[in-house]
C-alpha cells in the first residue's frame, strides 16, 4: 500500500526546498568531506545559518553520489522510508490495538495524502526517517515493560535511535515526552505514577542530557544562533499570547489533513493563513476541537487507553510547530504532520477496535460490509495519494497547482510570475508579481526582485521605486540600496545618488560595505559636477534575488 501510494514520485525532478538544499548545493555532491556536516548549517550559504541536520545533508551526499545527482535515487529512498515507517508502525500498532485493528491503523497511515508532502521532495526524507525512529524506540519501550519488571529497560537501544532521530531532525527531542506516554498509557502498571517514572529515571535524565549536548553543538554549527531558524510570516512579530490566538486558528487545519485531507496545499503563507488580531470563529473552532480532545483523552484514560495514547501522540508530535512557546518558520505544513499522523492513526484504531471485535461476533455479511467500508477507505487515500504525487513532477506543476490549491499564497503567486516571465510572458508575470505584493506587503524580497527585474529591462525610474519600498521594509538590504544608486545614476539623478551613498555609508554594515558607497559617492558627485547626460554612466552591480 505504501508503494501504490507514492510510487508515482518517481519521475518527479527536484522541487521547491530540493533546489537550494540539494540540487544547487555543491556541498552534499560528494563525500570528500563527511564529518564537515556536523559543523555546518543544514541551509548552505548564502542563506543564513539555519537548522541543524548532520546526518539527513550527510544521507543526501551518499544518494547524490549513488544516483550521480539523480532524483530517482532521492525518490527510491523516500518511498522505502515510507514503507519502513509504515511497518515499524504496525509492529507498535499491533503491540498497542491488537492484530486486526493494528493492521487497519497501519494501512491508513500508509496510505495517508497529508504523507505526499513529506516523501515527494528529498529534503522532507528527515520527516519520515523520525517517524521510523520514533515507532522503532516507543514500541521496543512497550515490548520491555510487557515483559515485566524484570525486564530492563534497553537505555542503549532507546538512547541509539534517540540520537540518530535528533541528528536527523532537531524536533526529534519530543520523543522523551512519547516514551513517558507510553508509560503512563500503555503499561497497565498499577503502581504510583511517580513511582513509575523514578524508575526510567535513568533513561529519562540520559534522554534530556543528549538534548542539552544536542543543542550546544547546534549553536556552535550555527555560529551561536539559539533559535537557528527565521520565523514564519504569520507570527513574526507576535508575543506568546498573540501566536498562541494565531495557532488556534490552525487546530481545525491540524484537524481536518490527519483525519480527512481530501484538500491539500503546497503552501499555507499569508493569506492562506493569516495573523490574528482577534478571537474569531476560527480560534473558537480551535478552542472547542482542544477542548474537546483533551476531554476524551481523559474520559477514555482508563477505558480506552490506546486512544488516549494516541491523541497524546498527536499533541506532542505537533507540539514543535504549534509556536506558541518558540517561534518557528511554519505556521502549518503538511510535512510537519508525518509524525502526528502516527497518533491519530492509533487513536482511530483504538476507537475502531471494539467495532473490529463486535463484528468478528456477527454473520459473514456484516463482516464484509466492514471489509467493504475499510477497503474503500484505502482506495479513496492511495487514489489522492497518487494523484498528488503528480504535482510534485516538477518544481513549475507544483507551484503552478498551489496558486489553484492556495489561491491567496504570495510565495505561490510569486513562484507563478517566475514561470510566467521565464516563459516570455512579462505581462502576465508582472500581474501576479503586484498580485503576491498585494497579499503580503511586507515581504521586501518581492519588491527587491521586481526592481531587478525592471532594472534589467532598463525602466530605471520604475525600479527606484520597488528599491525604495524594499528599503522602508527592510532598510539592511545592502544589494537594494546598490540596485537603487546604479539606477538613479543612469537615469541622471546624481545629486539623489549621492544621498543614497551617504546613507549608504552611514548604515554599513562591513568597512567594505563603506568604502563600496564612498565610490558610488564620488562616481556620482563627479558626474553631476561634469554634467553627464543620463544614460551614459553606469555602475556595475551585483544583486540576487533573495526567494526561491
Amino acid at each position: 500500500m505504501g508503494l501504490a501510494s507514492s510510487v508515482r514520485s518517481l519521475p518527479n525532478e527536484y522541487a521547491q526546498d530540493d533546489r537550494p538544499i540539494i540540487e544547487r548545493n555543491g556541498e552534499v555532491h560528494s563525500l570528500r568531506n563527511p564529518t564537515g556536516f556536523f559543523t555546518r548549517s543544514y541551509w548552505p550559504k548564502p542563506y543564513a545559518p539555519a537548522l541543524f541536520r548532520p546526518l539527513a545533508s550527510l544521507s543526501y551526499a551518499v544518494q547524490w553520489t549513488i544516483g550521480g545527482g539523480s532524483p530517482r535515487v532521492f525518490r527510491i529512498g523516500s518511498i522505502g522510508l515510507l514503507i519502513l515507517s509504515g511497518l515499524a508502525f504496525y509492529r507498535l500498532a499491533g503491540q498497542v490495538l491488537g492484530a486486526g485493528p493494528g493492521w487497519i491503523a497501519a494501512a491508513f497511515f500508509m496510505v495517508h495524502p497529508a504523507h505526499v508532502e513529506a516523501t515527494a521532495v528529498g529534503v522532507n526524507q528527515s520527516e519520515l526517517v523520525v517517524g521510523l525512529l520514533a515507532a522503532l524506540l516507543v514500541s521496543s519501550f512497550v515490548t520491555a515493560r510487557k515483559k515485566g519488571n524484570s525486564a530492563p529497560t534497553p537505555i542503549g537501544r532507546m538512547l541509539g535511535l534517540f540520537v540518530l532521530a535528533l541528528m536527523f531532525k532537531e524536533s526529534a527531542a519530543v520523543l522523551i515526552g512519547l516514551v513517558v506516554a507510553a508509560e503512563l498509557l500503555l503499561t497497565g502498571d498499577e503502581t504510583p505514577w511517580p513511582r513509575r517514572l523514578i524508575t526510567h529515571r535513568p533513561l529519562i535524565l540520559a534522554m534530556i542530557l543528549v538534548v542539552v549536548a544536542f543543542g550546544a553543538i547546534r549553536s556552535l554549527a550555527l555560529g551561536g544562533n539559539v533559535l537557528g531558524t527565521f520565523v514564519a510570516e504569520g507570527i513574526d512579530g507576535q508575543s506568546m499570547g498573540g501566536r498562541a490566538l494565531t495557532m488556534l486558528g490552525v487546530v481545525p487545519h491540524w484537524f481536518r489533513l490527519l483525519l480527512w485531507p481530501a484538500h491539500l496545499r503546497g503552501d499555507y503563507s499569508p493569506q492562506e493563513i493569516s495573523t490574528a488580531a482577534t478571537f474569531g470563529l476560527d480560534q473558537a473552532f480551535g478552542t472547542a476541537l482542544v477542548i474537546a480532545a483533551i476531554g476524551l483523552v481523559g474520559t477514555l484514560w482508563k477505558r480506552a487507553p490506546a486512544v488516549s495514547f494516541g491523541l497524546v501522540w498527536t499533541g506532542i508530535a505537533i507540539f514543535p510547530v504549534s509556536n506558541v512557546l518558540v517561534p518557528t518558520g511554519v505556521v502549518l505544513a503538511e510535512r510537519t504532520l508525518f509524525l502526528a499522523s502516527m497518533g491519530m492513526m492509533l487513536a482511530v484504531g483504538g476507537l475502531i477496535a471494539p467495532l473490529f471485535d463486535w463484528l468478528g461476533r456477527q454473520s459473514a455479511s456484516w463482516s464484509l460490509l466492514g471489509a467493504s467500508l475499510v477497503a474503500a477507505i484505502l482506495a479513496l487515500g492511495t487514489s489522492r495519494s497518487d494523484h498528488r504525487q503528480r504535482v510534485w513532477r516538477t518544481n513549475d506543476t507544483f507551484w503552478q497547482q498551489t496558486v489553484i490549491d492556495a489561491p491567496r499564497s504570495y510565495r505561490a503567486r510569486h513562484a507563478s510570475a517566475q514561470i510566467l516571465f521565464s516563459a516570455g510572458k512579462k505581462r502576465e508575470g508582472e500581474l501576479e508579481f503586484r498580485t503576491a505584493i498585494e497579499l503580503y506587503p511586507r515581504a521586501w524580497g518581492l519588491y527587491f526582485e521586481q526592481a531587478n527585474r525592471l532594472r534589467e529591462a532598463g525602466r530605471c525610474a520604475d525600479a527606484v521605486i520597488f528599491y525604495q519600498r524594499t528599503l522602508l521594509v527592510n532598510p539592511a538590504t545592502g544589494a537594494a540600496r546598490a540596485g537603487m544608486i546604479a539606477c538613479l545614476v543612469y537615469d541622471a539623478r546624481y545629486a539623489e545618488a549621492a544621498d543614497a551613498a551617504r546613507d549608504g555609508v552611514r548604515v554599513a554594515g562591513s568597512p567594505g560595505q563603506a568604502r563600496l558607497y564612498g565610490r558610488f559617492l564620488a562616481i556620482a558627485d563627479s558626474a553631476r559636477k561634469i554634467g553627464a547626460p543620463p544614460k551614459t554612466v553606469t555602475l556595475t552591480v551585483e544583486t540576487r534575488d533573495t526567494l526561491p
